[in-house]
């Protein structure tokens, strides 16, 4: 390489989710997918990820050459002993930020998430290294955990030209080192497979519901089942597929079965491919949460055609507009989304909001995802 062009090394700090499997690290597949269109921008990345206790399908090799695993202690483990765990990690994550952080021109944070804390603090002292910290929680509202209300605080106060915040749902009040970032999760030659299956749908008959995301609370899927158990759901749902999994997969599995006049299929973890089949199959995706960023699961499943049902979160509304690509619910009572869900199978237009849902998924595609990054990191 000639001596006048800088190389870069970037080092990602993060809670992704990383597990060794006969001698090879597995990686959460879409955080992945993310590195890999922004690769080719650094000489050498150092990537910085939580050790899950549990392989799942969405679990993806590591193969590229320039990229280094080190793996962080676990920190979401189930209960208040994580509390215990999560104490103990904080030296050793310390340790290796700075450790590595020597050789790195870039430092790309995934927050909030105890990693990617340690990494903000270092930033407000920081004046050699260009930082991105992605902020991936709820921009506006504080109906968030206490340390997520901390990281943002402390992400929307930082005044320096080497500090970037990405979020999704950017407005004309955030300073000028807060960028606009689309969640990507769709490669541009995937959108005609997947558009053309959404566009072949019939919204004329029966419709098949379907959950995606981490069985936790502010996700909202133990209010969903409990909205269906107590009202009267339109007749024309027959199906509801719940994917994901978490601390409260049990729970809902025995919630599923009290319900018998819906046939619910409770999945667990899937990988993208199987999830995808689900997609082409899915007619409304049904998303009930009380603290959300704008998830990936929206566009994925718009890909395919499928109506995003959703709460009327602050990035969310930025992208989906109710009664044109999608429906928003005010609130997550039982009774709002019951309604809604209710109103949204009397509609006589949903061939036309499904395509609406399509043409917004194209906006989040790795492509578009890779330009964006360039800008972020200033390089060309």
């Amino acid at each position: 390489m000639p001596a006048d062009i800088q190389k870069h090394t970037l080092l990602v700090v993060s809670d992704t989710a990383m597990i060794e499997n006969n001698g090879q690290v597995l990686v959460f597949d879409p955080v992945l997918r993310e590195l890999k269109v922004i690769e080719d921008m650094f000489d050498s990345i150092i990537w910085l990820g939580a050790t899950t206790l549990n392989n799942k399908p969405s679990l993806k090799p590591v193969k590229s050459s320039k990229v280094k695993i080190i793996m962080l202690p676990c920190v979401s483990r189930n209960g208040f002993i994580n509390t215990f765990f999560v104490l103990l990690a904080y030296p050793v994550i310390l340790y290796q930020v700075l450790k590595y952080l020597h050789g790195a021109t870039h430092v790309h944070t995934r927050g909030p998430s105890h990693p990617a804390f340690v990494a903000i603090l270092i930033s407000l002292l920081d004046k050699k290294r260009i930082y991105a910290h992605k902020y991936a929680g709820e921009w506006t509202t504080n109906n968030i955990p206490f340390t997520y209300r901390v990281q943002r605080a402390i992400l929307r106060r930082i005044r320096k030209n080497n500090v970037r915040v990405t979020i999704s749902g950017r407005n004309s009040t955030n300073h000028h080192n807060v960028f606009d970032l689309k969640n990507p999760c769709i490669y541009e030659n995937e959108l005609p497979g997947m558009n053309a299956a959404g566009r072949a749908k019939d919204f004329s008959g029966d419709l098949n519901l379907i959950f995606v995301g981490n069985m936790m609370p502010s996700k909202g899927i133990l209010k969903l089942l409990q909205a269906i158990k107590t009202g009267t759901l339109s007749k024309r749902y027959t199906s509801l597929y719940i994917v994901g999994g978490g601390r409260l997969l049990e729970e809902v599995k025995q919630q599923a079965r009290s319900i018998t006049d819906l046939q619910i299929v409770v999945t667990g973890n899937l990988s993208r491919e199987e999830l995808n089949k689900l997609y082409a199959k899915a007619h409304i995706l049904i998303l009930p949460s009380s603290s959300e960023s704008f998830p990936k699961v929206i566009a994925e499943a718009a890909a395919y055609g499928c109506i995003p049902v959703t709460t009327n979160l602050s990035a969310i509304s930025k992208q989906v507009t109710d009664g044109v690509n999608g429906f928003l619910m005010n609130t997550t009572a039982y009774s709002d989304i019951l309604d809604t869900l209710n109103k949204v199978a009397a509609q006589g237009t949903l061939k036309d909001v499904s395509n609406n849902a399509i043409n917004m998924s194209q906006l989040f595609t790795y492509e578009y995802f890779r330009k964006s990054m360039s800008e972020v990191y200033s390089i060309a």
